[in-house]
């Protein structure tokens, strides 16, 4: 038995001080509490424990790229999305498995670095690079799970179906190791990846999901998301980009979200990545179906996506997570502050989203991404549970940022000013995986990384 002391923790919404947590020898969490129990050594820690955070939508093959697209090639100075989606194919056709398991094993901790304790790797590289399917059906699937398990984050791997490129129009070549000819062959996979998952890594969760709208026939959007095929969540990209919005409702004579309320019937369990080009009509009823938004905000405005309405969303009782994406930025504190100084800016106003009893911006952000990040994993959206793995952040009390502020500042502190500086431990999967800023296997894992990360250089040179 294991016996941890820290200064204060908070627990379902609330601080207590001083917090006492036991764990088993395995790490799985037996008791949390003010009370010490007698007769048992204790481990002091004099941080402040908060929950881990959880990562709701993330490609890790993007770790690559991040930051590598953002120049201009003569003759396209209209940049935009789409411009940017070239770049990212190329890092898409050229990446190989062991390249893959490297690459992500180091992603993977810089997460668990960053703070994030769990990740919804939204997964479309399925096939090689000549897009044929591998012996193995889960060849990039498996390596993804073995990557996290080196690194020690808690995993909800979603295979997603992709079919066509926009509505009537084929797959490009660029998209050839994300094509499934039929839902039936989407639907093999996922069958072999969850059998995969039970057998060899059953701490990890699978989820599913289609790509995006625009990737597959409305039939077979209906196919993928009117069945629970798991027991994890169902994800996909809903009205990302404009361009999506717009090519969906001249297609289809439909807005996409109110196709999605009409024909899906979309609950807790389904999770819109972006939605940013929604009307009030469809805020309303997204909410109505309780389904979760996973935000990515620094990704959104990295690329141009646009500006999600959160405030009408948020006050009509709208859940929300947040999510790495394209991976330009790690940092869930720098995530979950983003939409708010954004709408900040836009109406000039400060603690938009504050309404009723809830006077702590940092407080209601905090509590929000914790809910409904949990829920894009799949997992209880309760933390701490009792009798599974212990995961939680240990913030640096004696931090510049922290010192001598009290306990009732801290969350603000941490949602508005926080960056990894202010984080003194990690625990993830019931053992202690980041100490003093460093992933504790980050030197055994860095050759491979290295490795890799020169040929993929080599061949995409001038990217």
């Amino acid at each position: 038995m294991t016996l941890l002391r820290f200064a204060a923790a908070y627990v379902d919404e609330q601080w207590i001080t001083p917090c006492y947590v036991r764990l088993n020898p395995e790490g799985h969490l037996l008791a949390i509490s003010e009370a010490a129990p007698e007769g048992m050594p204790v481990e002091e820690h004099s941080g402040y424990l908060i929950p881990g955070l959880s990562n709701g939508h993330s490609h890790s093959f993007q770790y690559v790229m991040a930051g590598m697209a953002e120049h201009l090639k003569l003759g396209r100075e209209a940049d935009d999305f789409w411009s940017w989606r070239e770049a990212m194919y190329r890092v898409a056709n050229s990446i190989d498995p062991d390249q893959l398991l490297e690459v992500s094993t180091q992603f993977y901790m810089a997460l668990l670095e960053e703070g994030y304790t769990g990740v919804c790797e939204f997964h479309y590289l399925h096939h090689d690079k000549a897009g044929q399917p591998y012996a193995d059906l889960t060849r990039m699937g498996g390596v993804l799970m073995e990557a996290a398990r080196r690194a020690g984050i808690e995993l909800t791997l979603t295979p997603v179906y992709y079919h066509q490129s926009s509505p009537g129009v084929p797959l490009r070549r660029e998209q050839r190791r994300f094509y499934f000819a039929d839902t039936d062959a989407y639907l093999l996979l996922l069958e072999q990846t969850s059998s995969l998952a039970r057998d060899h890594y059953p701490e990890v969760q699978i989820g599913y999901g289609v790509h995006s709208l625009r990737a597959a026939p409305l039939g077979d959007i209906k196919t993928v998301l009117g069945t629970h095929w798991t027991l994890g969540p169902a994800h996909l990209h809903a009205s990302e980009q404009a361009e999506d919005a717009r090519i969906f409702e001249v297609s289809y004579r439909s807005r996409a979200i109110d196709w999605l309320y009409d024909n899906i019937s979309l609950d807790t369990h389904h999770h819109l990545v972006h939605a940013t080009h929604i009307n009030d009509v469809e805020v309303k009823k997204l909410v109505a179906t309780q389904a979760t938004v996973v935000l990515c905000s620094t990704t959104e405005a990295n690329l141009g996506d646009g500006i999600f309405p959160l405030p009408e969303f948020h006050m009509q009782g709208g859940s929300w997570a947040i999510g790495s994406d394209s991976q330009v930025n790690l940092s869930p504190f720098i995530e979950m502050r983003m939409p708010e100084l954004v709408h900040r800016l836009l109406l000039e106003k400060r603690n938009i989203l504050c309404k009723g009893q809830e006077l702590d911006s940092g407080k209601l952000l905090f509590d929000r991404v914790l809910k409904g990040g949990r829920s894009s994993l799949g997992r209880s959206t309760r933390s701490f549970v009792i009798g599974q793995p212990f995961q939680g952040i240990v913030l640096d009390a004696e931090h510049d940022r922290l010192l001598a502020r009290p306990l009732s500042q801290v969350l603000s502190i941490l949602v508005f000013t926080g960056d990894r500086s202010l984080i003194a431990e990690v625990w993830s999967r019931g053992k202690k995986r980041v100490q003093q800023g460093r992933h504790r296997e980050r030197a055994l894992y860095r050759p491979g990384f290295e490795r890799s990360m020169l040929q993929l250089m080599q061949e995409l040179s001038g990217i």
